[in-house]
């Protein structure tokens, strides 16, 4: 499962909205079946440089889904944000997103009212496990690559090679052309409508149907 990787994201991941980590995947993944594609979100943060590594040339490009069992939920308790437009990165338009009954992006939105998503075309969970090579991440700031300590917080740029060895993973996810978009929020809606026919909820639809507010996806 590691062959095709050379460059890709590193993603800090936990529970989300009063979900584990398996119900957040199995979410994402189902959207992403049934879709063809999804946004995962996280903070918003400057996407260019990033991009000028991933196209230059194209790549098949992933995005490792940290396994960390003390992780907290950001915040189970508050009022979902949904994402209403989103915007390529290197593009000026913005288009609306898919109705969130196929497709749900949350975030809370705290930077200006945008964040940032990866555009997801396969969700894979996976036994938690370390990959079997070293890595360098890029630094935006310094605009180059490293292969000193890991940062800590945050999504980071990581590619095959260098000398550090990564932590472990518990989710591949594979990205689709042109990986990145920014996201924006101009309402927060209530609860959608009930499910007919008294079905029992997924995991996706609870997420839908709760009040809670958290770092992204």
């Amino acid at each position: 499962m590691w062959e095709g990787f050379e460059i890709g994201f590193w993603h800090p991941f936990g529970p989300y909205t009063g979900l584990s980590p398996t119900e957040v995947l199995e979410w994402k993944r189902g959207e992403a079946e049934k879709y063809g594609w999804t946004f995962w979100s996280f903070a918003h943060s400057s996407s260019a440089e990033w991009l000028a590594q991933l196209t230059s040339p194209a790549k098949r490009v992933f995005v490792f889904c940290s396994h960390s069992p003390s992780a907290k939920d950001p915040d189970a308790h508050r009022g979902t944000l949904l994402g209403t437009h989103y915007q390529y990165s290197g593009d000026d338009e913005w288009r609306v997103l898919p109705d969130p009954r196929d497709m749900k992006v949350t975030n809370p939105f705290k930077r200006k009212g945008l964040a940032l998503a990866f555009k997801v075309g396969r969700v894979t969970p996976i036994v938690p496990t370390v990959p079997p090579f070293t890595i360098e991440w890029y630094s935006k700031q310094e605009r180059r690559w490293r292969s000193d300590r890991l940062p800590t917080h945050g999504e980071f740029l990581i590619r095959r090679g260098g000398s550090l060895r990564p932590r472990p993973v518990s989710a591949i996810l594979e990205l689709v052309e042109p990986y990145l978009a920014t996201l924006k929020c101009e309402f927060a809606p209530g609860r959608l409508s009930p499910r007919r026919g008294g079905d029992a909820a997924t995991p996706r639809e609870r997420l839908v149907e709760r009040e809670g507010q958290g770092e992204g996806t």
